[in-house]
């Protein structure tokens, strides 16, 4: 969760999260702090990389978590979801989900949720009540 990363833990963190991911080692703030953001994140080289990075609220967060973006190999990818669609001014392409009609998203949510497309009488309000309140987009369920 990226905006509440920022929020709770600051610049640093999220910067140290994003290198201990990308190299498979544990890396602190403190290390992020001493040695300088970019610098780490060129020794890793310029590996290819699949970085989603969910709920942005400012453009000052992508620029402090991605550094230059030539950082990463050929062939990588960035997927960044906002709410304000005037961030991805520096994007290379914008993807709008398509909306569910509320049969889509119902049907979609109860194979997901109850591993089958059949209607569960049990939870039927409930499901629906999801479903609206997702407005026909597609949503993930976490366990």
């Amino acid at each position: 969760n990226f905006k509440e990363g920022f929020m709770k833990h600051g610049k640093l963190h999220m910067q140290a999260e994003l290198l201990s991911s990308i190299s498979n080692n544990r890396v602190g703030s403190s290390d992020v702090s001493n040695k300088g953001f970019q610098v780490m994140l060129n020794s890793l080289g310029r590996r290819k990389v699949l970085i989603v990075v969910d709920d942005v609220e400012e453009l000052e967060q992508i620029e402090a978590l991605l550094g230059e973006p030539h950082s990463f190999g050929g062939g990588s990818r960035i997927i960044i979801t906002t709410r304000d669609s005037q961030l991805l001014s520096i994007a290379d392409g914008i993807y709008n989900p398509k909306i569910l009609s509320d049969y889509g998203a119902l049907e979609l949510f109860r194979r997901y949720a109850f591993r089958k497309n059949q209607p569960n009488r049990d939870y039927d309000d409930l499901s629906s009540r999801a479903v609206n309140y997702a407005q026909g987009l597609p949503f993930a369920l976490k366990e």
